[in-house]
């Protein structure tokens, strides 16, 4: 019961969020939905993006997120897209957004996490033959730290925290410790800006 309560919980701030952008005496017509679970692959970026362009005149989208990551390329596919639109897109994490789930969650106008949720961890990584992930090279790796903060910055957020769930050599004094990739809690994602509780 207390699980159903969180929840329902979390789903009236996502709602908040998107009564809020309009007049109260204009209420949302038309409100779409996408989830985004389990690996991010090849056919999600242009289901999404063709989501987007049927729905231009929505009043809002939101993103059921829980994903541990998948193609770094489809993802950035998916950010492009979602800062190309002007529909005001939701992140609601229900659950966690790691890796490249955390690009396309920082894409989003807003970011809202359910109870015990996760963000972070979005160290790119390339998969060999026999299915181990190993690091990307350091070329790799400054572009995406560097595609994390500009989205980040470009959706208002701080461009520190997202580089810092990319790059373990990032260090941010009282939030993360160099040498150990950053992943947020929900709570901590609201204290630090990355998410919001309220309105």
């Amino acid at each position: 019961m207390r699980k159903t309560g969180r929840f329902l919980g979390c789903v009236v701030a996502v709602l908040g969020l998107i009564f809020a952008a309009f007049p109260a005496q204009a209420a949302p017509k038309r409100v779409v939905k996408i989830e985004i679970s389990g690996m991010i692959d090849r056919g999600l970026a242009p289901y999404i993006e063709r989501v987007l362009r049927e729905n231009a005149q929505a009043d809002a989208i939101i993103l059921e997120i829980n994903t541990l990551g998948g193609l770094v390329d489809s993802a950035m596919q998916i950010r492009d897209a979602l800062l190309n639109t002007n529909v005001p897109t939701i992140a609601f994490i229900n659950k966690r957004a790691i890796s490249a789930g955390a690009l396309i969650s920082f894409a989003a106008t807003h970011i809202v996490m359910s109870p015990g949720a996760s963000i972070g961890a979005a160290t790119p990584m390339q998969i060999d033959v026999s299915g181990k992930g190993n690091p990307v090279n350091e070329k790799y790796l400054s572009y995406f730290r560097t595609e994390m903060r500009a989205t980040a910055e470009k959706t208002g957020r701080r461009g520190d925290i997202a580089e810092a769930m990319v790059d373990a050599d990032v260090e941010i004094e009282g939030i993360s410790e160099k040498g150990k990739l950053l992943t947020l809690t929900t709570d901590e994602a609201i204290k630090y800006g990355v998410a919001e509780d309220k309105l």
